[in-house]
């Protein structure tokens, strides 16, 4: 399914609807997208992006990564920022220098990597904001962001996609159609912030910035460890309730 939106500026930019649920319902497109972080927007980019019935952006970046590059303001439109890592080691991203992205991927392994994915998914206020805000139709359209869509937004699309009762297998398909979405951007992360870096560096650096099965994997074990169903996740973690968790479905599903 094709449900990825170009624009020039703004890479992994989709939207979230189009997918089969377990009973066989859809979800509506043009409630949920997701993308990379809006900063550099084009005038044009800007214009197109008024075109989609956005009422949220709703942003997963750090203090400094938004001061860095800060989403634009949209008449409309709201803009909510909490960060979703928690005393957790922080990504470098296009910005940083050779020494801080190196230092980075000296100190992280792919282990590690999922560890932080299962940190982020629990009694994180930035998810539960997130689950808040998909849950009230007048906040929708919802576009959540991180830095290029990858990690933390994976996880919020994965609550969203669960909430609303989609496959696992079909989550997962969301959560990988990023490899091929980022390939050229992360390539132009190498060349700006590891251009001096050894190769068994730049192997890591591509492991960890992939989409991997696993670390959206070590998530869904998290959940199978700590609760008996998703259906009690979602009710410990957000507050959905059976009679919440059917509310969104009456709007967001056709």
């Amino acid at each position: 399914m094709n449900n990825t939106i170009i624009f020039d500026t703004v890479p992994n930019f989709r939207d979230m609807g189009g997918y089969k649920t377990n009973s066989g319902k859809q979800v509506k497109r043009g409630l949920f997208y997701r993308s990379a972080a809006l900063g550099k927007m084009t005038a044009q980019d800007q214009q197109r992006f008024q075109q989609l019935g956005i009422k949220t952006i709703f942003d997963y970046r750090d203090d400094y990564e938004a001061a860095k590059n800060p989403d634009p303001i949209f008449e409309g439109i709201e803009n909510i920022r909490i960060p979703a890592k928690q005393n957790i080691l922080a990504m470098p991203s296009t910005d940083n220098t050779q020494h801080s992205a190196q230092q980075f991927y000296q100190q992280m392994t792919p282990t590690k990597f999922a560890d932080m994915y299962v940190d982020m998914a629990f009694d994180n206020p930035s998810f539960q904001k997130l689950m808040a805000v998909a849950t009230t139709p007048a906040q929708l359209g919802l576009l959540h962001h991180c830095a290029i869509g990858k990690d933390r937004t994976g996880i919020g699309g994965a609550m969203i996609l669960m909430a609303l009762d989609v496959p696992k297998e079909t989550i997962f398909e969301d959560y990988l159609k990023t490899n091929s979405l980022l390939q050229a951007t992360i390539d132009q992360m190498a060349a700006n912030v590891l251009s001096d870096a050894s190769h068994e560096e730049l192997q890591q650096f591509y492991a960890l910035m992939a989409a991997k099965e696993e670390y959206l994997q070590a998530v869904f074990d998290g959940i199978d460890t700590r609760y008996e169903t998703t259906a009690s996740f979602l009710l410990d973690q957000f507050q959905l309730h059976p009679h919440n968790l059917q509310e969104m479905h009456d709007f967001a599903l056709v």
